[in-house]
């Protein structure tokens, strides 16, 4: 069977800008290049477009026009809430031990754009603020859903939330974990633990994403019974208030899961191994923005060891794309997106019209 070369598709416009760098003598060439399409494309999904390529530039790097490879992004580190498409928190929580079943009282999930931070460095201001906005109702935050099924070992309870409103990353977005075990002594009753895995991902146009895990983005703990305060840990040091990692009867930001609320046997007589405290504890992330997003990255196609004469690149997708070279002449090797300097440049583009591959039919008729 041939291949059906469609005519019509072949109506490519091709934009030249070219650009120059500086101008020192002796440190490069003028750059110049020429990319023309090859006459066998048929500019269907799944079908190789060729590009050839004339001149001899020292370094050559291409954009397809695909999310994530367009040269007009090749700079942009920082966007906008109007750019985002959705955000959503994705949590995996394992209840392993402890009494709590058909609630989640043991474990308050809170998020807001409208808190600061604590201090970090004084205990009894970060503990009153933090009780008065707990008495208060948590005015400003919104309670994430989480019903533990009771004590299991095996399996973990997906949490899923797809924030409402985008604007919620803009500035200050903070998660918060209220750790409150209930407390009471009787024997061999081991505090409500949980394992934490789950990551926040940002949304972008064309399919281009941002994650972040729980464990990159969290920030401070904060213990609010003062009792732990008196309490000489062997191995922690810092103010016990802020106690993390140490083991169990602290918050872990060090283990295998993104965070382990690490429970203990509650105070009994019998035991020199219980807690002298209660675990009633706060875990925060680091309250920011989340409107940072990665660089629109160019393949290298040609550099000072090595020489083509063409190129080739397959889309899997329809649509119009505008594919964009640039050719430098430059003492040493340029990043690929990122500004040239004591080079000469050459920025050549295509717009390109892919449509869905042609289906062979019965008969020997083609249909798209």
């Amino acid at each position: 069977m041939t291949k059906r070369i469609i005519p019509y598709i072949v109506a490519v416009l091709c934009v030249l800008s070219a650009a120059a760098g500086c101008e020192q003598a002796d440190i490069y060439s003028e750059v110049d290049f020429n990319v023309t399409l090859d006459a066998g494309n048929t500019y269907q999904v799944g079908d190789p477009v060729v590009f050839n390529i004339s001149g001899d530039p020292d370094n050559l790097i291409f954009y397809s026009g695909e999310p994530g490879h367009e040269y007009i992004y090749r700079n942009r580190y920082q966007t906008s809430a109007e750019t985002v498409d959705s955000v959503v928190l994705f949590m995996q929580i394992q209840h392993r031990q402890g009494p709590t079943k058909g609630d989640n009282e043991a474990l308050e999930i809170y998020y807001t754009d409208q808190f600061n931070g604590l201090a970090g460095d004084d205990p009894d201001d970060d503990r009153t603020m933090v009780n008065t906005m707990y008495t208060g109702g948590m005015q400003g935050w919104t309670r994430i859903p989480y019903d533990s099924e009771g004590q299991n070992n095996n399996e973990y309870d997906p949490v899923r939330v797809k924030f409402p409103d985008v604007s919620v990353i803009e500035e200050n977005f903070c998660l918060a974990f209220f750790w409150n075990p209930n407390r009471n002594d009787t024997p061999n009753t081991y505090m409500d633990t949980y394992w934490v895995i789950g990551n926040l991902t940002v949304y972008f146009p064309g399919g281009v994403e941002m994650t972040y895990t729980l464990n990159s983005i969290m920030g401070q703990t904060l213990m609010m019974d003062t009792a732990i305060d008196d309490i000489a840990f062997d191995n922690y040091r810092g103010q016990n208030a802020y106690l993390v990692n140490n083991g169990n009867g602290s918050i872990r930001l060090n283990a295998t899961q993104d965070i382990v609320f690490a429970g203990a046997y509650y105070k009994r007589p019998d035991s020199d191994s219980s807690l002298d405290y209660n675990t009633r504890s706060w875990l925060f992330s680091i309250p920011r923005a989340f409107l940072t997003i990665e660089a629109d990255q160019a393949e290298v196609i040609r550099n000072l060891q090595t020489d083509v004469d063409s190129f080739e690149h397959v889309y899997t997708e329809p649509g119009s794309y505008t594919v964009t070279f640039v050719g430098s002449n430059t003492v040493g090797f340029p990043d690929p997106g990122k500004n040239y300097q004591e080079s000469s440049t050459q920025v050549k583009e295509f717009i390109l019209n892919i449509i869905p591959p042609v289906l062979e039919v019965p008969g020997g008729s083609q249909s798209e």
